[in-house]
This record gives structure tokens, sequence and C-alpha cells, in this order.
């Protein structure tokens, strides 16, 4: 359960920012930094975050394990754009019989899409470590965020912990019954393991959830959040800062558009 583990102890001002402040502020900062065209304007968005995130506390260490699990997503599709894009040879790959060229143009492709996505992650690493997860989904309630959805975020975060739990109990067992893994992923006892793991993993967790979610029903239950209470006033110096950080990401959409061009002009 590493990618569920404690949050980071974080410090600085914006921990104390109202969360639905942060909610928007960060969303609407990403929104744009995704938007951008210019690789050096991009960079800066990017060492902006990466720089807010190293200051209150979130430690590089921590980053880094977080972007394992969006390589997956975008990265296999980042790293095979160099060898399916045409244009001037930069290295070729032998593997075997097989050769692949990666070209400089295909690095020049895969290089904006990749900042956009590695930015926008920094952006969700750094709304997450520095707010819980009741702040954010009291933050999407009272942004009028309809209930079905922060039912189903709340939901998939709980009930991967339960998964998990289910998967770590069932190791256990095996490791207490000297259970021996396949030499290698493709052995017919691992695919045979994976396979019966998974089966049973489906069943145990089923059967937890309908047990926790009995359990949430008799404490009283209805898929209604209880108002946290502390969010119900906005402070100047929230506002401040999330006019703040909008401003910023409109700065760099500004000089993305050309905004240097246009003084120029004016001068």
């Amino acid at each position: 359960m590493s990618f569920l583990e404690k949050l980071p102890t974080v410090g600085g001002w914006i921990t104390t920012v109202e969360p639905r402040v942060k909610v928007v502020a960060i969303f609407i900062f990403v929104m744009i930094a995704t938007t951008l065209h210019n690789k050096t304007i991009l960079g800066a968005a990017f060492l902006l975050l990466l720089g807010s995130s190293l200051v209150v506390g979130i430690s590089l260490v921590y980053i880094l394990k977080r972007v394992v699990f969006i390589l997956p997503f975008g990265g296999l599709m980042l790293l095979l754009l160099p060898f399916v894009t045409p244009g001037d040879p930069l290295f070729t790959l032998h593997l075997g019989r097989l050769e692949l060229a990666a070209t400089y143009e295909g690095w020049e492709a895969a290089l904006l899409p990749g900042l956009r996505m590695i930015t926008a992650f920094l952006g969700m690493v750094l709304l997450a470590a520095t707010t819980t997860l009741p702040e954010i989904l009291h933050a999407l309630k009272h942004l009028k965020v309809p209930r079905i959805l922060i039912v189903l975020m709340e939901f998939t975060v709980r009930y991967l912990v339960v998964v998990l739990d289910e998967l770590s109990r069932m190791q256990t067992a095996k490791k207490a019954r000297a259970f021996a893994a396949g030499k290698n992923l493709w052995h017919w006892h691992t695919i045979k393991t994976l396979g019966s793991t998974l089966a049973i993993l489906f069943l145990r967790s089923y059967d937890r959830a309908e047990r926790v979610y009995l359990a949430m029903l008799a404490r009283g239950y209805d898929g209604n959040l209880p108002c946290c209470g502390h969010c119900q006033n906005l402070k100047k110096d929230d506002l401040c800062w999330g006019v703040g950080v909008i401003t910023m990401a409109g700065v760099f959409k500004f000089f993305d558009m050309g905004g240097q061009q246009w003084i120029s002009l004016l001068k």
C-alpha cells in the first residue's frame, strides 16, 4: 500500500489555505498549463510547481514514487512516439533482428505532451499532499459538484484500501505456508498462481465490501457527507492566494500566445 501511505509532513502557508480555493486555483492552473504550446513557458510552469512542492516539504523521493503510477498510462505512449514518428534518425536500437530508429522529430513531439502530463501530475500531487481527502470531498460538495461523483471518488479510495488489505493478508498466508513463486512471469506455476489469486481476491474483496457497507448503514450512512464546519467563510488571504495562482497561469498563457510581441508593439 505504498501509494496510500501517510502523507508527507508539509508546512507553510499553503496548508492553511481554504480547500475550496486550493481546488479551484490548482485546477485552473493545471487546465491552463496543459494548453501551453511553448516548451520553455511550459517548463517554467513545471519548475514553479516543482519548486512549490519542495518548499512546502514534499520530498523529491515522494514525487518520484508517484510518477511510477502514471507511466503505464502515458509513459508507454511517450516512449514509443520517437520510434514511430518519421524524420531524421537520432539513434538506433538493435533488438536482435529488429532495429528501431528514434528520430529527432519524434523526441520533439514527445517532449510537449510529456511536459504537460508531468505538470498536471505535479499539480495533483501538490493538492493531495497539502489537503486531506475529506477536505477535498467537502470542498467539492460546497462547489456544487454532483453528489454521485463525490461518492464515487470517496468509495474508490476506500475500497482500494480494502482490496490491498485483502491482498496483503493473502500474501502473508502464502508466506506462512512456504509458498514458492514461479521462475518467471511466463512460468506455468506463476500464471496459475496469479489466476487463482485474482479470483480469490475478487471474492474476498466483494464479501468484505458487503460487510463494510452494511456496517456503514448500521451507523446511519445515507450517502451524504456531513459538513466539516470550517469552510463556510472565505478569508481575504485565501482569496488573494487563489487569485495569485490563477493570475500566474494567465501570465504563462499570455506569453504563450505571443504576449511579448504585443508588448513590443505598444512601445
